[in-house]
């Protein structure tokens, strides 16, 4: 693996391939195979961890459908309620591949965490993997109290596709006049559907960290096949016209990742608006290294540093 990458992250990345192969590539034609393949390895990743209180699975009846969730409560005193939605552009991930990230978020802020295993492309497009998502924030809200938190101290939180969503669902909020979540949290996200920015077109958009700019393409086409829906800010919320209703944004990106400018551009966007904003960005991750917690100490400062700033937010 490249020297440029963070030694810890390069050397567990070499041992996934060792273990499983090289990543095949199921998509888009099988993704029911591409999915079963990113559990696999996850699993493998997801290994150790905090130790809850609580952890269940539990499903949440929405309207026409019902959506897996899973609610995490750490020990000791715990303070609001974190929503979040895995990522996996939009195809992949779930609440298991995300379990171990969770439950370190939860233990680090002293927060409890409902993870949303949400309707996936390309069998479900956009909007319904948002429309599940917007639903589920709004059905925790309205449950906050049985969850052991306040309806005041919901945040959002992502990654990657997920934290598109997890913005995405604030927009959605902000448009019909429903309270916004007190905090975000947007890990390396999807904000934009601008393939053509100097990341992606940078020698790592191949691939040769895992993320390439031609897989964020595919995505994009099952996710959201009319290109000009991509244009609406539920799809892309950088194009939000107020960037006043994200509050308290914590945004993270890799250095080594087709998606860091998205990051950039929406960490410029909230500042020009006066959006106190905290923007952190690791030079030598690449995406999905948020998950190595387990083999990485920049995985681990970054889990602290959301943690930090969810405690915080929740503080006010």
């Amino acid at each position: 693996m490249s020297h440029d990458l963070d030694p810890e992250i390069a050397a567990v990345l070499d041992e996934t391939v060792q273990r499983f192969g090289p990543a095949p590539n199921h998509l888009p034609g099988n993704p029911v195979a591409a999915r079963q393949d990113v559990e696999l390895r996850r699993a493998f990743v997801n290994l150790g961890g905090p130790q809850m209180r609580e952890k269940r699975d539990l499903t949440i009846e929405l309207a026409g459908r019902s959506i897996p969730a899973r609610f995490f409560v750490p020990e000791g005193e715990t303070r609001g309620l974190l929503v979040w939605f895995h990522g996996g552009g939009w195809v992949q991930g779930s609440i298991d591949t995300h379990d171990r990230l969770c439950r370190a978020l939860a233990a680090g802020a002293g927060t409890r965490v409902l993870s949303i295993g949400y309707r996936m492309a390309p069998e479900f497009p956009f909007p319904a993997p948002l429309d599940d998502c917007f639903d589920a924030f709004v059905w925790a809200r309205k449950n906050a109290e049985t969850l052991g938190a306040t309806p005041d101290k919901l945040a959002v939180g992502g990654d990657s596709a997920g934290g598109n969503l997890a913005f995405g669902v604030t927009v959605r909020l902000a448009a019909q006049n429903l309270p916004v979540p007190a905090a975000h949290i947007g890990v390396y996200g999807v904000y934009d559907s601008d393939l053509d920015t100097p990341s992606y077109l940078a020698p790592f958009g191949d691939g040769r960290y895992g993320l390439s700019r031609a897989a964020m393409a595919m995505y994009w086409d099952m996710y959201c096949p009319d290109a000009k829906r991509r244009e609406h800010p539920e799809a892309a919320p950088l194009r939000a016209s107020d960037m006043t209703i994200f509050k308290r944004p914590y945004i993270m990106a890799a250095g080594l990742d087709p998606l860091r400018d998205d990051s950039r551009k929406m960490r410029d966007k909230l500042v020009a608006s006066g959006v106190d904003t905290v923007y952190v960005e690791f030079p030598r991750a690449n995406h999905a290294f948020v998950h190595l917690g387990a083999f990485a100490a920049v995985s681990r400062e970054t889990v602290a540093q959301m943690s930090a700033h969810l405690a915080r937010a929740f503080s006010v």
